[in-house]
């Protein structure tokens, strides 16, 4: 067992990982597009790539599309002087060429700031969105995770278990805490702010506050420069701390359990959302995940249909289905990709942190 800050990766599962064939791995290292390492794993030494070597392979590769998206976009001088479109210098090289091959997305994710979002508990919302910011790390994205759930249970599943110990939202709303100092690192290339059952009591004086549906997103805004993406986990409730995440987010992901309650309640989420969306004069993007999906249960089917008939265009493509793989990345605090990396939910995780990220 390793926790998210020690996992390792074999050519393989790399390979996997970042969408390009086992025997370009080889390429990369050659292009030092990637590095590798030898680790003792049982009684033998086995060709590695660490996280912050994975991490350093995407920030590369990223860098590499920038630059050869800007030489091809360079002006060239004519002979009378005239500029034309086009590079200015041979656009395609080896490192560009293997960029193609993996098809990877180079841009910025389409929403910086995320939540997760549910007035129901038990719909799996915390565990997805620990596995969501893990994987978003992975890809070498520079991510702040913020637990607004008295519970903890995101801040239990990143490994932190001192939390009763630390600042959390409430220090930055109720005490005039900036968020810097309540932010702590969890692994490379991953933050968070922790929550304990402190939160629980923030109702009260936040609803004393001036402007208070503003405070948070004005605080998220100080620190906002130093992330390419902040996600959010809220409480399983309409209270105005998750009010408050409504006015600072761009997207909200709504979790729902493909079951017959997790569905009822969706009404009552999307007419909060819409209610925010006036009050605040804000447009939200929402997208709906279905998870705990079962395909052998025709009420699961069922409940899927629905959901994707009825909120036809927020239902995301991707649907989580139920696994113990999640179960034990929670037991183990760490991730999918740990337990099981060609597992069904590793690739469920992937294909739903893609659609959230670039979709």
């Amino acid at each position: 067992m390793a926790s998210f800050r020690e996992i390792c990766f074999t050519p393989t599962e790399f390979a996997n990982l970042a969408k390009v064939g086992k025997d370009t791995v080889h390429e990369l290292e050659a292009n030092g597009l990637l590095k590798t390492i030898k680790k003792r794993v049982g009684n033998v030494d086995r060709k590695m790539v660490t996280l912050e070597d994975m991490q350093s392979y995407f920030r590369s590769i990223r860098s590499v599309a920038t630059a050869t998206a800007a030489e091809a976009s360079a002006p060239v001088t004519m002979g009378d002087g005239a500029e034309a479109a086009g590079p200015a210098m041979p656009a395609v090289n080896n490192l560009a060429q293997t960029l193609a091959r993996t098809g990877f997305v180079a841009h910025a994710p389409k929403h910086k700031i995320q939540m997760f979002y549910n007035v129901k508990g038990g719909t799996g919302k915390s565990t997805l969105t620990a596995q969501y910011v893990m994987r978003a790390a992975m890809l070498g994205l520079n991510v702040l995770a913020i637990d607004l759930d008295g519970q903890g249970h995101l801040t239990v599943n990143l490994d932190v278990l001192d939390a009763h110990e630390r600042p959390t939202v409430y220090d930055v709303l109720i005490n005039d805490l900036p968020m810097s100092e309540a932010i702590m690192n969890v692994a490379p290339g991953l933050d968070l702010v922790p929550a304990n059952l402190g939160l629980c009591n923030i109702e009260i004086p936040l609803n004393q506050k001036t402007r208070r549906e503003y405070r948070l997103s004005e605080a998220i805004k100080k620190i906002a420069h130093r992330y390419d993406l902040i996600v959010a986990d809220t409480n399983p409730a309409a209270s105005i701390l998750n009010g408050s995440m409504l006015v600072a987010g761009d997207l909200v992901n709504v979790v729902c359990a493909t079951n017959p309650l997790s569905f009822h309640g969706m009404s009552l989420v999307m007419a909060t959302i819409e209610t925010m969306e006036q009050e605040f004069g804000r447009q939200l993007d929402v997208r709906i995940v279905p998870n705990m999906y079962d395909n052998r249960e025709v009420i699961s089917q069922e409940v899927l249909g629905e959901l994707r008939s009825q909120f036809e265009g927020c239902c995301t493509r991707a649907v989580v289905n139920r696994s113990a793989d999640l179960n034990e990345a929670t037991k183990r605090r760490s991730t999918v990709w740990d337990v099981n990396p060609r597992g069904a939910a590793a690739q469920d995780m992937s294909t739903l942190t893609e659609e959230l990220l670039y979709g």
